[in-house]
């Protein structure tokens, strides 16, 4: 089936999604595996193994993304019935093999508006080009971790990493009192305009009014978490002291992470179930072949 056919269909559902009682309830909690992306121009991306991409929706607001071999976290929102719109999606960087659908895969989620289920499939809209991102949907994986009475269920160590450092570093934030003051944003956004403005990057000027009022509001939300984590990354620093990494959003206390979490570990935080998962989780911290350390004492640990 064509976009334009999938793209009258998905038009029809939405129609009628009251009748049929789609409603946000039906993605939380739920999990899905890519089937295939559909451009405006009739294109079809279809990955090799869809299990290789997979999102989740988690009950508290957040989204898990697995795309071939990078990982994402993010969150996502329903308002009404049939819409649906993601925050930034924080990813790692890595290069996967040629022919990977990873970057296409993690570009959909930023222009996703709309949603609906179809013969048990999830059909995900979005607003610059009309892609349609088609899943079909994942068995419930087992239970993993508990952290701060959440339970984390899947069978990837980092996903289950991820979800234990954002609860620790969302309660770490507010029992510091860590926040972030729009003047940091404005400050922070005007640097990333004018570093984009030096590179030449000028594709927005080809946005709508509204997309590009979206856009702006999507980054001053980026903004806003790289300068929370920063902030928390630096009150980790300040307590626990250690050595520090180099990453692609900023410098990482990576000494102070372990002890954190040992000292969270101990005190009941957190629990992980399964042993592989559990040598998985704690080999990012002990496994110093894994990172590249600033030097002791160097001109970039200063400025860290």
């Amino acid at each position: 089936m064509g976009l334009r056919a999938a793209a009258l269909t998905l038009a029809l559902a939405l129609c009628c999604a009251q009748a049929s009682d789609v409603l946000a309830d039906d993605l939380s909690g739920t999990a899905w595996r890519l089937v295939k992306i559909m451009s405006m121009d009739d294109r079809v991306d279809a990955p090799d193994d869809p299990s290789d991409y997979t999102l989740e929706f988690r009950a508290d607001g957040s989204a898990a993304i697995l795309a071939d071999c990078n990982r994402g976290m993010g969150s996502w929102v329903s308002e009404s019935t049939s819409q649906l719109q993601f925050g930034p999606i924080a990813s790692t960087q890595a290069m996967c093999l040629p022919g990977s659908l990873s970057e296409t895969y993690l570009a959909q989620f930023v222009w996703v508006r709309s949603y609906v289920m179809q013969d048990g499939h999830l059909f995900l809209a979005t607003m610059a080009d009309g892609s349609i991102i088609e899943f079909e949907p994942v068995g419930v994986a087992p239970r993993a971790a508990t952290v701060l009475g959440e339970e984390v269920r899947t069978t990837d160590a980092a996903v289950m990493q991820d979800v234990i450092l954002t609860r620790l570093f969302d309660r770490y934030a507010s029992e510091q009192g860590v926040g972030v003051e729009p003047a940091e944003v404005d400050s922070y956004v005007e640097m990333m305009e004018r570093g984009m403005v030096e590179q030449g990057l000028t594709a927005e000027k080809d946005l709508t009014p509204e997309e590009a009022q979206e856009v702006a509001a999507m980054r001053r939300s980026m903004a806003e978490s790289i300068i929370r984590q920063w902030k928390i990354n630096r009150s980790l620093y300040d307590r626990y002291g250690g050595r520090i990494i180099y990453q692609q959003l900023g410098p990482e206390p990576l000494d102070a992470y372990q002890l954190f979490l040992e000292q969270r570990h101990a005190e009941g935080a957190f629990a992980i179930h399964d042993p592989a998962l559990e040598q998985g989780f704690w080999n990012y911290f002990n496994n110093d072949a894994l990172h590249d350390f600033m030097e002791l004492g160097s001109a970039d640990e200063a400025r860290a």
